[in-house]
């Protein structure tokens, strides 16, 4: 008997993962919502879901392909400094930067201020990431080449998990596959 959205919805909960909490609330209407819990970390993301061939695919809004905003360029000082300025500073010592397309031990953290300073260092391309989804970069070009000093927010969507075609395999009341974030 083919499986029908009725049939599917319901909650589907990770299991024997310690201390995480995760799960998927398939609706009736084909839509859902996920959760992701690991200690004060939560992160969440929802969208539509269909069936085809025992298979749950999951589909959400699509990322921008940016997590952070540039808010202000200028020329300051020597080297080239990211600031990171946003309403919840303690986010600020949780995002990494780097100027070398995130090339291994390219990347620094923010100062007390938010700073980030590449000293005697010129750029392309500055690329961010956030600590809490490291599943994401943002790369941002430099486009005016004499600018040395860019100041960048956290989207609102930073904490979001984006499905693009992710799948599930059905078996019984069980949900088989990958987790998106483990």
């Amino acid at each position: 008997m083919p499986l029908s959205l009725q049939k599917i919805a319901g909650g589907y909960y990770l299991h024997r993962v310690k201390e995480t909490a995760s799960g998927f609330k398939l609706n009736p209407d084909g839509t859902f919502q996920f959760f992701f819990t690991y200690g004060a970390l939560d992160r969440y993301g929802a969208g539509n879901f269909k069936i085809e061939n025992e298979t749950v695919i999951l589909q959400s809004r699509a990322w921008s392909g940016k997590d952070f905003a540039l808010i202000n360029s200028d020329i300051s000082g020597r080297g080239t400094t990211i600031k990171i300025a946003d309403k919840k500073p303690i986010f600020q010592k949780h995002v990494f930067a780097s100027l070398k397309n995130g090339e291994d031990g390219s990347w620094q953290s923010p100062d007390t201020k938010g700073e980030v300073n590449f000293p005697n260092s010129e750029a392309s391309v500055i690329t961010l990431a956030f600590e809490f989804c490291p599943e994401r970069f943002t790369f941002f070009p430099i486009e005016n080449k004499e600018h040395n000093y860019f100041e960048f927010r956290l989207e609102s969507w930073i904490m979001e998990v984006f499905f693009n075609q992710f799948s599930l395999r059905v078996k019984g009341r069980v949900l088989l596959g990958k987790h998106p974030l483990l």
